[in-house]
């Protein structure tokens, strides 16, 4: 019958005499199929790391001081003391009764001073500190008889899938580029026939020997119709260099008189707006305004000329009428006509206050104060029930 076991996992450690923890991470998948995905040994260790604390320092500087003081004084009656002192001092005793009010004052007024106590300090310390942590080692599980293939052997068949894809991308871009080529020929043989698309815009010896390399290329592609990629990209170019010139005229032709009545529109605005009269631009100086009419008629020539040029010549010649060129003139001109009808009007000027209410309104204004000698008021006279002090 089924054997019930699910497969032997052999999990591989380092033999030591201490009991070691191994954590093993199993997993039952959708499908019920049972695996071993990992194991790990756990072991604790102790580390020492050092860390900065914040610590409070003694005050000894401030009790010292504070020592110091109470021995300051000399005790009474030490055989130190001078008679010249000691009459100092019963001098100052009797001739400055004045003094030990002021102290007696002083003394009553003040409140009585606490003793202050001293600010406290911080400084940082490193200090070390040991703990504890898990460290955590993955071993390997090496699985026998379980269900499923093993991890080399499934890493061997996704780099082949890989390499299939890769293969398989590799035909579908081959077979996109030969359909290039091959739609490339068929198609420009019928447009530069003589009724085609490009038919006039292609020479009768141009399209002779177009034409001949057209055939050629087919003729290769039927014969190596397994060629690599790269070989139908290059035959592709070789191609265009024949084929690209013939389509950019039709294309330059096609584009031609949207640009032509682009232009002349162009000309027509910026003549029509000098030419107008109006308020917005009664404040730009005449010469400016001469340089955009200028300006417009030089462009107009211009192109008058060119397209006369243009007419003149068969299509399958290069046109000297370029679409390029009448962008980069209606650009130069709009740019340089902008330029000037932009110009902001001028400020109007400030009005002026006339001198007489100017004179009106200084002798409405009240009298100042007079004053006394030196720059001060003059005093005020005492009226009567006033106290004056008289020495």
């Amino acid at each position: 019958g089924t054997p019930k076991e699910l497969g032997s996992f052999r999990i591989e450690a380092s033999t030591s005499e201490a009991p070691k923890k191994i954590q093993v991470r199993a997993k039952l998948n959708l499908h019920g199929v049972f695996s071993i995905e990992g194991a790990q040994m756990l072991e604790d260790e102790e580390v020492q790391e050092v860390v900065k604390e914040k610590r409070e320092i003694p005050a000894e500087g401030a009790a010292e001081g504070a020592e110091g003081g109470a021995e300051a004084p000399a005790a009474e009656g030490s055989p130190e003391a001078s008679p010249a002192s000691e009459k100092k001092a019963e001098g100052s005793t009797e001739d400055s009764p004045k003094s030990d009010k002021k102290a007696e004052g002083a003394a009553e007024g003040s409140p009585k001073s606490d003793k202050k106590e001293p600010e406290k300090r911080y400084e940082w310390v490193e200090v070390k500190k040991t703990r504890k942590r898990t460290k955590k080692t993955e071993l390997q599980v090496v699985p026998s008889g379980a269900p499923g293939l093993s991890a080399a052997v499934l890493q061997k068949l996704m780099d082949a899938e890989s390499a299939m894809q890769a293969e398989t991308q590799d035909i579908h871009d081959t077979d996109q580029k030969r359909n290039d080529l091959e739609a490339y020929i068929l198609n420009m043989r019928h447009k530069i026939s003589a009724g085609g698309e490009y038919g006039e815009f292609t020479s009768d010896a141009d399209r002779d020997a177009f034409s001949a390399e057209l055939t050629k290329a087919e003729d290769w592609l039927y014969d190596n119709f397994d060629a690599v990629k790269l070989a139908y990209v290059d035959k592709l170019d070789e191609l265009k260099v024949l084929g690209d010139p013939v389509v950019w005229r039709s294309k330059e032709a096609a584009q031609r008189p949207e640009w032509i009545q682009a232009f002349r529109g162009t000309i027509s605005n910026y003549r029509g707006a000098v030419m107008s009269g109006d308020d917005k631009y009664s404040h730009i100086a005449a010469e400016k305004m001469e340089k955009i009419t200028a300006a417009c008629t030089e462009a107009d020539a211009w192109l008058q000329d060119m397209r006369q040029k243009q007419e003149a010549l068969p299509k399958h010649e290069r046109p000297v009428l370029l679409c390029a060129d009448m962008e980069q003139r209606n650009r130069e001109l709009a740019a340089m006509a902008d330029a000037i009808l932009a110009e902001p009007k001028p400020a109007p000027p400030k009005e002026e206050k006339p001198e007489g209410k100017a004179e009106e309104k200084a002798a409405e204004e009240p009298p100042k104060e007079e004053q006394g000698e030196g720059g001060e008021k003059a005093a005020e006279t005492p009226q009567q029930g006033d106290s004056l002090d008289v020495d």
